[in-house]
């Protein structure tokens, strides 16, 4: 699988010549929170007041709602490292697509529909964690990595992962085995938590601008329509004259970067075929199209 893009051309400010965008701020506050974890005391009252706490955050403790992803109150595992690192990764491509603002955004709104969720099942609900459940409190990066992770797939369903297995196959796996384990440890909790959160993410997600081609996914983006300007209300008013003349017809527009290098593709294709492309030149293909077709 190739290696995504540096995302976002330009980060929210510089660390010496790396940008820091949005996913690299998260990441890093991740890796922060755990060091955080590390040297404070045993009883890690920092981390306890970062989870997402159903009763505390129905309490007043609102701040909860936001933090709860950064907040490792067990401490990081090799699994947690791992999902840091899958965030890192696949947040990235999709930052390259929305920017720092949007993508900002966009995890804001999945954080906070997700924790909203949780309370919401938590407190309105009756069932029980299962018998593999422990606490009620919600943590961890995890949750936040797997929504971004099967919303990459989403939008690259043809994107080749390890093993040259294409991704919608890796996402097929990923929600099975966990609907399947949810059911097997009788966490019907974090089955019902799993689902739902999936559907909220798909139309956070479609309502961003991605996961175009998922048309069955609601989209709730308002348009807003373009205002007409004051200049242009009084022309129409009025009675104007009408100036014949020879007139120069309008400039053509340049071709600009990304279509001169998609031309180039869809030449060689044309030319010799889709199996003439290396595997970089069809992620690339890939990417261009979608990025032209939000323009």
């Amino acid at each position: 699988m190739a290696r995504p893009g540096r995302g976002s051309d330009d980060g929210w400010f510089r660390v010496g010549s790396v940008d820091v965008t949005t996913v690299l701020l998260v990441t890093a506050i991740s890796l922060v929170s755990f060091v955080v974890w590390a040297i404070e005391p045993p009883a890690k009252t920092i981390q306890n007041h970062l989870t997402l706490d159903a009763d505390a955050f129905l309490h007043g403790q609102v701040w909860r709602i936001f933090t709860w992803p950064i907040a490792y109150p067990g401490g990081m595992g090799i699994f947690d490292i791992i999902a840091v690192a899958l965030f890192w990764y696949f947040g990235t491509e999709i930052e390259r697509q929305l920017g720092r603002k949007r993508m900002a955004w966009f995890l804001g709104l999945v954080t906070v529909a997700l924790g909203l969720l949780w309370v919401g099942l938590v407190e309105l609900t009756p069932i029980t964690n299962g018998i593999g459940g422990g606490g009620f409190a919600l943590s961890t990066l995890n949750q936040l990595e797997l929504m971004v992770l099967l919303v990459f797939i989403a939008e690259y369903p043809g994107r080749r992962f390890f093993f040259n297995i294409p991704g919608w196959v890796i996402g097929v796996v990923i929600i099975a085995v966990s609907v399947l384990g949810y059911l097997g440890n009788r966490n019907y909790l974090l089955l019902l938590d799993f689902v739902i959160g999936l559907l909220l993410t798909a139309v956070i997600a479609r309502s961003m601008g991605l996961m175009a081609e998922l048309t069955w996914v609601p989209n709730l983006a308002i348009r807003r329509k373009p205002r007409k300007s004051k200049r242009n209300r009084r022309a129409t008013g009025g009675q104007g004259t009408v100036v014949t003349g020879p007139w120069n017809p309008p400039p053509t527009p340049p071709v600009s970067r990304d279509q001169a290098e998609l031309d180039a593709l869809l030449d060689k294709i044309h030319a010799s075929g889709m199996d003439s492309l290396t595997a970089q030149e069809k992620d690339q293909l890939l990417v261009l199209r979608d990025r032209l077709r939000r323009r």
